[in-house]
């Protein structure tokens, strides 16, 4: 039996089990494959990588070549699709110019990430500057993940509507000329205006990278391996954003740190155009009515969190927000109940897979977008930290987050499915989590600590997470879907700037330990439903 034969009788139940059904499964060979070519095309996709990592993570995985002697005219045998792909790939130069095309998407799509927590070292210097109270500074840490968050139900049905490239496209341009607008802002009520323009552009960059990916890599490890280039970039911007916003800080000012996005957003705008080919649309229809509700639900939630710290949480502002909350979300649902294509999918509802994968997302970054933000001003505010310095103190987090989701994460997902990585990820995400209760007030190498095994979690949770979403959407829905993931995560992440920051509000460090019993005890919810899911 030869090498594809074996494979082909050996693998199929484990990949078909990671995306969700048995269909398209491919091998590593074809029948018809001789060493020599395998040899050939492995050395090709070496040297033409031209130094591109993207390159060599997602090409050599179509080291499937056809030698187009004998060998096939003579079995007959047909080479399996994607060892077809592979053999194009390896001869055309395909498989370059999309590793350079995920490069741009990765690009495009870490500086969203980038941006949610890369101002936080920067608050005590927005203060100072332009004068903003604790509630105005939280509005502009949380304006951004505010219209990210809410937009994302919309905005992945757009991509389908447009394209995924074309809306991605559209995003990188809206969040390159919001950028400009934060850079350049006077007052705290233009930068928290041009915050939200930037969570636009992120809300549309964000479903369709996702899509793209979706679009471009075949199904089975290669597009796993994609995925996890995706995830692991994207945290490993979220976990420099401190460093990054600290360096910038301290050396051309806060401005520096949303001027910085321009020539990004083109560098990642030319790469997307040049590299990736369009993708067809697809009719849909958009939910203008649930949007506005989803927007107005969210928007009155995050407002009454965000002045409970300056009016106490009994004003009648908070309490009326928070009326406004239960009366938009029951007129949501009745809304989408009478809607034949809700904005959230029947799938979502009947699914416990993809409910774990969701409720993972938010619970995640409730904890980890909460904590980054309560940790920073602690730092700052009572040890004294500067900007750099405080960046440099989560480095833990990002010394293992990266490493993890590349090397362990995409590997273990490829090869038994995302629901045991996820799983693990959430138990070490609660450990860290309960480590961030205590370590508000004990000396920094207990913080550290809890960030490392904190960044172990994010590794593991980033890319499996992700993976058993679109394994277990359909084929028809990825737009939607990537839509509804990134839409928990940054729901997550709202209401987790707004609860932590203001119950710890003026107290810090004394109230660390109840705002992160609350993050611990989100983490610890979303294992039990995750843990269920492992017995459906």
């Amino acid at each position: 039996m030869v090498r594809g034969q074996r494979e082909q009788h050996a693998r199929p139940g484990r990949i078909a089990e990671q995306r969700g059904d048995r269909r398209d499964v491919g091998v590593a060979a074809g029948p018809g494959t001789s060493r020599a070519a395998v040899t050939k095309a492995r050395h090709y996709l070496t040297v033409t990588r031209h130094g591109s990592r993207f390159v060599e993570l997602f090409s050599r995985d179509y080291r499937s070549v056809t030698d187009t002697s004998s060998n096939h005219e003579a079995t007959g045998d047909v080479l399996s699709s994607d060892a077809a792909l592979g053999a194009e790939s390896a001869r055309t130069g395909d498989a370059a110019k999309r590793g350079w095309g995920l490069a741009g998407v990765c690009t495009g799509f870490a500086l969203v990430i980038l941006d949610a927590n890369v101002l936080n070292v920067a608050v005590p210097t927005l203060r100072d500057q332009l004068a903003a109270s604790t509630s105005a500074l939280l509005w502009i840490v949380d304006a951004y993940t505010l219209a990210f968050a809410a937009l994302l139900l919309s905005t992945g049905l757009l991509g389908d509507r447009w394209g995924a490239r074309l809306g991605f496209q559209a995003g990188l341009v809206v969040f390159g000329v919001a950028s400009v607008g934060c850079g350049l802002a006077p007052t705290v009520g233009w930068l928290i205006a041009a915050r939200v323009l930037q969570g636009v552009g992120a809300a549309l960059l964000a479903p369709t990278s996702l899509a793209l990916i979706h679009a471009v890599y075949p199904a089975g490890r290669i597009r796993v391996r994609a995925l996890g280039m995706w995830a692991a970039i994207s945290g490993l911007a979220f976990a420099a954003g401190p460093v990054v916003g600290g360096g910038l800080v301290q050396t051309v000012g806060w401005r520096g740190i949303f001027l910085v996005n321009v020539p990004v957003c083109a560098f990642a705008l030319l790469l997307v155009a040049t590299r990736l080919r369009p993708v067809p649309a697809r009719p849909v229809a958009l939910d203008l009515v649930g949007q506005a509700l989803a927007v107005g639900t969210l928007t009155a939630v995050t407002a009454g969190l965000i002045e409970a710290s300056r009016i106490g949480w009994g004003a009648p502002f908070v309490v009326g927000a928070f009326g406004a909350t239960a009366l938009g979300l029951a007129l949501f649902v009745l809304w989408e109940r009478s809607r034949a294509e809700p904005l959230i999918p029947t799938a979502v509802l009947t699914s416990p897979p993809l409910r774990a994968g969701l409720l993972a997302g938010a619970a995640f970054n409730f904890s980890m977008y909460g904590s980054l933000f309560v940790y920073t001003l602690t730092l700052q505010h009572i040890r004294g930290y500067a900007p750099l310095l405080t960046g440099l103190a989560f480095l833990p987090l990002t010394i293992m987050h990266t490493p993890v989701a590349t090397r362990l994460a995409g590997p273990w997902t490829a090869n038994r499915g995302p629901k045991w990585p996820l799983l693990t990820g959430q138990l070490c995400t609660l450990v860290g989590s309960a480590g961030f209760v205590v370590a508000g007030t004990l000396a920094y190498p207990v913080l550290a600590a809890a960030l490392l095994v904190f960044g172990v979690g994010s590794g593991l949770i980033t890319t499996s997470m992700t993976t058993l979403v679109l394994a277990h959407t359909p084929q028809d829905s990825v737009g939607v879907s990537s839509g509804l993931l990134n839409a928990s995560r940054q729901l997550g992440g709202v209401l987790g700037i707004a609860l932590l920051g203001s119950l710890t509000a003026n107290h810090l460090p004394d109230r660390i330990p109840v705002a992160e019993v609350v993050a611990t005890l989100a983490i610890a919810a979303s294992v039990a439903v995750t843990a269920r899911s492992l017995r459906a």
